[in-house]
């Protein structure tokens, strides 16, 4: 371990560095700043060298130019085991700097002004401080390099217990925090210019991201798989919100199922008691009731509460003691994960009687829903990625009834739901659903399916078995795509639906039209798929 003798310190953020600079003192090591730094340094009464003094060239360009000199990038750059490397330094004068401590323009934060002007934008682009750090992180084992505040407490904590001396450990790790700075960095430049020349291009000719880890899974979708998570560093807002408040690690497969039931709850908003039940990442039950959360868990439960064991348990709104008691103790169903903006204290304390089941607070995630979807869906696939805006367009385009049978507004509220529910079904789906007097539930959903007659079927097959065969009759159903023949239409009305609806666009549109005005059947064209694959 080498001891640190001088430090160059220039910090866009100065909150921490006159602490952290009068610490490096104590340690005897001479401190070199620039202008802005140096003026807090000398009103907190802490001895430097100014940079103009030392490289005895100004500050130029209203600061444009500082540390841009090679006392400064050549005494972080020069290898101390090389002779070569020190015989130039010693001929033109170059000391060591052995420590970097340097934070860049807070470039991020100044485009997220909406006023903000290219000009002033392009200030904010740093220049000096990225040279400075990623020589120091190019020259780890000579010179440890700070780029952000949080790390001063961990670094005079070392100093002190190495006398002064920096691990090697910790200057290659600090290296690398450098580099992923500089990827986030640049690539918010990058993203900031193509978004300010061609604000309508949707898919850019290239996509820079950066992720940073939040979590290792025990394993990926199967045992043999590794696999963690990692969110993108610019989304403000995403899973990494949630609060655990109970129960065993997320796995993989648990935040595939979270994510779908964040996107249903996102997509159905705060209005009504909201109850949705997933397996697997599609709807196995879903009940929307105008009065009591309660009646709207007891709703969506009824639909498939076979395949509501194991499954994923969402609501819109705070979770009461009497729906945890009727999970838990009622219907002593083994739950994975339960997401509620908030919970109950007394709702707490039943749910955390089984220790294993994973308890996840979310807040007021739901109001944040145009700011969650500005950022792109991005699938992996072999050797790159598919990139696609969220679904979050309204999910009806136009309300288009096609049959000569009319819908009244009961119904209408009924087929969006049913709609809504089939867009988040795994394709091919179909959901029927039944109304009561205070709400709406699903009573058989079919997912997954190749052909859409099947799907029809799946979902009927399954409405019988969980005793709903007489809800059928007077039924509404969704599908998330057109019909590409009347079989499916003939399938769903033979079992009681009586207004269907489909996006539309089908080459045989007109015998699917024709067919369900022969059955009496209202059929509603939406014009907007809602494919899940």
């Amino acid at each position: 371990m080498k001891k640190i003798e001088r430090a160059i310190v220039s910090v866009f953020d100065k909150g921490g560095v006159i602490e952290f600079v009068r610490s490096l003192s104590e340690f005897g090591i001479e401190i070199l700043s620039t202008g802005g730094t140096g003026r807090i340094l000398k009103e907190n009464g802490i001895d430097f060298v100014k940079i103009s003094d030392y490289t005895g060239s100004p500050e130029i360009f209203d600061g444009r130019v500082k540390t841009l000199h090679p006392k400064i990038e050549g005494g972080i750059l020069f290898r101390r085991d090389i002779k070569k490397d020190s015989d130039d330094a010693e001929k033109y004068d170059i000391p060591p700097i052995d420590m970097v401590v340097c934070n860049l323009y807070q470039f991020k934060e100044a485009i997220s002004r909406p006023d903000i002007t290219l000009s002033e934008a392009l200030e904010m682009i740093d220049i000096g401080g990225p040279t400075m750090i990623r020589a120091a992180a190019k020259n780890f084992p000579d010179v440890i390099v700070i780029p952000d505040s949080k790390y001063y407490k961990d670094i005079i904590k070392e100093l002190k217990v190495n006398n002064g001396a920096i691990s090697d450990k910790t200057r290659a790790n600090l290296a690398q925090q450098v580099f992923t700075i500089m990827a986030d960095y640049n690539a918010s430049i990058v993203n900031y210019l193509k978004n300010y020349y061609y604000p309508d291009e949707k898919m850019g000719s290239q996509l820079v991201k950066v992720y940073e880890k939040l979590q290792d899974c025990r394993y990926g979708e199967n045992w043999d798989q590794s696999a963690a998570y990692y969110r993108d560093v610019n989304a403000k807002y995403g899973l990494h919100d949630l609060k655990k408040l109970g129960g065993k690690e997320i796995s993989f497969n648990n935040y595939l199922d979270i994510d779908s039931c964040m996107q249903i709850l996102l997509d159905f908003g705060t209005e009504n008691q909201v109850t949705a039940i997933l397996k697997h990442t599609s709807p196995n039950g879903m009940a929307i009731d105008r009065k009591t959360q309660l009646k709207s868990v007891e709703m969506a439960f009824s639909c498939d509460p076979l395949s509501a064991f194991g499954g994923i348990w969402g609501f819109n709104q705070n979770l009461t003691k009497e729906v945890a008691d009727y999970i838990i103790n009622k219907q002593k169903i083994f739950v994975e994960v339960i997401m509620a903006p908030s919970f109950d204290s007394e709702a707490l304390e039943i749910l955390k009687t089984k220790p294993n089941m994973v308890i996840l607070e979310f807040g007021n995630l739901l109001d944040y829903r145009e700011e969650i979807y500005n950022f792109p869906e991005i699938r992996g696939i072999l050797g790159g990625v598919l990139v696609q805006e969220y679904d979050h367009k309204p999910i009806i385009k136009e309300w288009n009834i096609v049959s000569n049978k009319n819908v009244n507004d009961i119904e209408k509220n009924a087929l969006i739901f049913a709609y809504k529910v089939s867009k988040w079904t795994k394709s091919n789906s179909a959901c029927f659903v039944q109304t009561y007097d205070t709400g709406m539930y699903t009573i058989g959903i079919g997912a997954g399916q190749q052909s859409r007659v099947h799907v029809v079927k799946l979902a009927i097959q399954k409405a019988i078995e969980f005793g709903h065969e007489n809800a059928l009759i007077g039924s509404v159903m969704g599908t998330d795509s057109f019909f590409p023949f009347p079989d499916g239409l003939e399938v769903a009305v033979q079992a009681g639906a009586k207004a269907i609806i489909n996006p539309g666009g089908s080459i045989r549109d007109s015998a699917v039209i024709e067919r369900a005005n022969e059955l009496d059947c209202a059929l509603v064209f939406c014009g907007k798929r809602v494919f899940r694959h």
